[in-house]
């Protein structure tokens, strides 16, 4: 009897687990044709531009969440080198800097940001 409840008890596990992905919040869809991470209660993109690198920060709901007061630094891995970038709050969920990074539109990055209620770091693997 104790067997044939520890079956029916794994076996109704089993099938309800699946449904776990339904929960999920799904893909990340990047706004501005950037790369996405989720970390920390929030989602980033990051968009690297010629001479440019933007970090948009939103909740997991797409909201902008307020950076002001905040900055950050990117980490680029080129090469086997590193190359980090400043970031600075200029808009409602932008932070931005000014730099050329060579490759490092498809190099992997570490971001973090620092001065909102909870601190955010992620890495972003290499595009191909």
């Amino acid at each position: 009897m104790k067997n044939n409840l520890k079956f029916v008890s794994l076996l109704l596990v089993g099938l309800w687990m699946p449904s776990w992905s339904l929960w999920a919040d799904g893909t990340l869809t990047p706004a501005h044709g950037g790369r996405m991470a989720e970390a920390n209660g929030s989602r980033l993109e990051l968009v690297v531009a010629a001479d440019k690198i933007d970090l948009y920060v939103t909740d997991h709901g797409d909201k902008p969440v307020a950076v002001h007061g905040a900055s950050a630094k990117v980490t680029f891995l080129v090469g086997g080198k590193k190359e980090e970038v400043a970031l600075v709050a200029v808009s409602d969920n932008l932070l931005s800097g000014q730099k050329a990074v060579a490759g490092g539109d498809k190099a992997a990055a570490v971001v973090t940001v620092q001065g909102l209620p909870k601190p955010i770091s992620a890495r972003l693997p290499a595009q191909k």
